[in-house]
This record gives structure tokens, C-alpha cells and sequence, in this order.
């Protein structure tokens, strides 16, 4: 009997745990309060784009890591986004009490992710570039 993940490899499934994780809490956190519609749009684009570029620069990426890499930024902005329309209306304390922590989250699932995308040699070298 053969099961629909024997293909993946172990990385894979990292990648696939990892971005399942982030989609329920960016579920979790839209469901708590109101009605949450995430679009992307040019500007969120722009800046996974450009976030990319600066990995890239720092530790040349192939074709396939640097699509990978900008769906990842792409995620965070999309998280960035939900949270932002969910503290809509909200007094500011409000928003200011909670946002370290989903800054928090965001800068967490952008790590996990470059982890999973990156070789270890191209990881290093970024964290040695972003201390």
C-alpha cells in the first residue's frame, strides 16, 4: 500500500509541514476576529521581490531557491496583510500590545523557511551577513 508522501523527500516534507503550519495560524488569527480577504498585490510583490534580491546578493541563489524564496516572503507579507486588516478598527494599544509577537511569528516562519530553501553553507553565510 503506498502512501500519497512516499515520494516526498525529507526536505519536502519540511517544506510542506512548515507551510501547512503557517497557513493555520494565519487561519487561526483571521478567524478570531473579523472577515479577512488577502490579496496580493504590487506592492507585496515588490517587497518579496526585493527581499529576495538581497538574499540573492548575499548568497547566490538558483533559479529554484530564488522562486521558493520569494514565495516565502510572499507568505509573510500575506501574514503581514491579514494581521494588519484584523486590527483594523482596534484601539492602538490594541495593535501595539500584540505586534511583537506576530513580528515575532513573521521574522520565526521566515527562518524556518530560508532553513528549508538554503544549503547550510548559503544559511551560514546569511547569518553572518545579518547579525
Amino acid at each position: 500500500r503506498q502512501c500519497i508522501f512516499d515520494h516526498l523527500t525529507p526536505k519536502d516534507m519540511r517544506k510542506s509541514i512548515l507551510t501547512l503550519s503557517f497557513v493555520f495560524v494565519a487561519l487561526a488569527l483571521t478567524a478570531q476576529e473579523s472577515q479577512v480577504a488577502v490579496r496580493d498585490t504590487p506592492q507585496m510583490t515588490a517587497k518579496a521581490a526585493e527581499r529576495t534580491a538581497l538574499v540573492h546578493k548575499t548568497v547566490t541563489l538558483t533559479d529554484e531557491q530564488t522562486a521558493q524564496v520569494t514565495e516565502a516572503y510572499l507568505q509573510v507579507e500575506r501574514y503581514h496583510q491579514a494581521i494588519e486588516q484584523r486590527f483594523e478598527g482596534q484601539p492602538a494599544e490594541v495593535k501595539e500590545a500584540d505586534m511583537p509577537a506576530q513580528y515575532a511569528n513573521m521574522d520565526d516562519h521566515e527562518e524556518k523557511r530560508l532553513a528549508v530553501i538554503l544549503t547550510p553553507e548559503q544559511l551560514a553565510k546569511w547569518h553572518e551577513a545579518n547579525k
